[in-house]
Protein backbone atom coordinates (compact mmCIF):
# COMPACT_ATOMS: atom_id res chain seq x y z
CA UNK A 1 0.00 0.00 0.00
CA UNK A 2 1.26 3.11 -1.41
CA UNK A 3 1.19 6.12 1.18
CA UNK A 4 -0.85 9.31 0.37
CA UNK A 5 -0.76 12.71 1.19
CA UNK A 6 -4.18 14.72 2.81
CA UNK A 7 -5.13 17.84 0.55
CA UNK A 8 -8.35 20.52 0.33
CA UNK A 9 -9.28 23.17 -1.94
CA UNK A 10 -6.96 25.57 -0.02
CA UNK A 11 -3.43 24.04 -0.29
CA UNK A 12 -3.55 22.44 -3.57
CA UNK A 13 -4.86 22.75 -7.13
CA UNK A 14 -5.37 20.40 -10.03
CA UNK A 15 -4.66 21.50 -13.67
CA UNK A 16 -5.18 19.26 -16.27
CA UNK A 17 -5.22 16.52 -14.26
CA UNK A 18 -1.80 17.61 -12.52
CA UNK A 19 -1.89 17.95 -8.56
CA UNK A 20 -0.16 21.24 -7.68
CA UNK A 21 0.37 22.09 -3.97
CA UNK A 22 1.41 24.90 -1.46
CA UNK A 23 5.41 25.26 -1.03
CA UNK A 24 3.80 25.74 2.43
CA UNK A 25 1.92 21.88 1.89
CA UNK A 26 5.44 20.73 0.65
CA UNK A 27 7.78 21.73 3.26
CA UNK A 28 4.84 19.92 5.55
CA UNK A 29 5.32 16.38 4.26
CA UNK A 30 8.11 14.57 6.08
CA UNK A 31 8.30 11.37 4.93
CA UNK A 32 11.89 11.27 2.37
CA UNK A 33 9.74 8.69 0.07
CA UNK A 34 7.11 10.86 -0.53
CA UNK A 35 9.38 14.06 -0.70
CA UNK A 36 10.55 12.55 -3.56
CA UNK A 37 7.90 12.72 -5.18
CA UNK A 38 7.71 16.33 -5.40
CA UNK A 39 8.46 18.49 -8.45
CA UNK A 40 10.05 21.50 -7.78
CA UNK A 41 11.04 22.60 -11.14
CA UNK A 42 7.77 21.77 -12.06
CA UNK A 43 5.40 25.14 -10.51
CA UNK A 44 3.25 27.66 -11.46
CA UNK A 45 1.76 30.86 -10.03
CA UNK A 46 -2.16 30.88 -9.12
CA UNK A 47 -3.87 34.10 -8.14
CA UNK A 48 -4.93 34.46 -4.50
CA UNK A 49 -2.49 31.32 -3.71
CA UNK A 50 0.68 31.76 -5.06
CA UNK A 51 3.69 29.36 -6.03
CA UNK A 52 2.81 25.72 -6.24
CA UNK A 53 4.87 22.97 -7.01
CA UNK A 54 3.57 19.59 -8.81
CA UNK A 55 3.34 16.31 -6.49
CA UNK A 56 3.60 12.95 -8.45
CA UNK A 57 2.32 10.51 -5.68
CA UNK A 58 -0.81 9.75 -4.65
CA UNK A 59 -3.21 12.01 -2.76
CA UNK A 60 -6.40 12.28 -0.72
CA UNK A 61 -8.71 15.29 -2.22
CA UNK A 62 -11.27 16.67 0.99
CA UNK A 63 -13.78 19.57 0.75
CA UNK A 64 -12.85 22.08 3.00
Amino acid sequence: MSKKIRVNTKNSKVVDGRLFITMLKAQQIKSVVLQKLIEYGNSIVYPNVGKLVEYKGGYIRVKS
